[in-house]
């Protein structure tokens, strides 16, 4: 790939991935939406990008403490854990592929300790990448 501002031919690096939305709903079911990045190894320049969205449905292991007796009010909040870069394939004739994995945490405001965990991820391969 060419560089505008290095006027070459440059290799590209993996930059850190970056969680642009994560919500979660009433009901538990998780959504987010994933950036990842591309960047000359020469001046850090963003040359390629992909955008992920991702769910996941958490609400079988929502529904009891939802339901519990006596509890008026329970309001659902999601943490983000850990982000990490997906880098698969790659070597002579083999494609490569890209992406991220996003690890979570969904916990409740009423008094209990309830909190589930869970992990969502997307690739795409290197060439289908949007140009920046």
């Amino acid at each position: 790939m060419r560089c505008e501002q290095c006027a070459k031919f440059v290799s590209l690096e993996f930059a850190d991935p970056e969680v642009d939305q994560l919500e979660v709903s009433e009901e538990g079911e998780v959504s987010a939406v994933l950036i990842i990045y591309r960047n000359c190894a020469d001046c850090g320049t963003e040359l390629k990008t992909a955008t992920f969205e991702v769910d996941s449905d958490h609400s079988d292991e929502c529904k009891d403490h939802l339901n519990k007796e006596g509890e008026d009010k329970h309001d659902l909040s999601i943490a983000e854990n850990e982000v990490n870069q997906i880098e698969e394939g790659g070597g002579r004739y083999a494609k490569s592929f890209f992406g991220a994995e996003l690890a979570y945490t969904i916990t409740c405001a009423c008094d209990d300790k309830f909190s589930v965990e869970g992990t969502v991820s997307d690739k795409i391969a290197a060439s289908a990448m949007d140009e920046c």
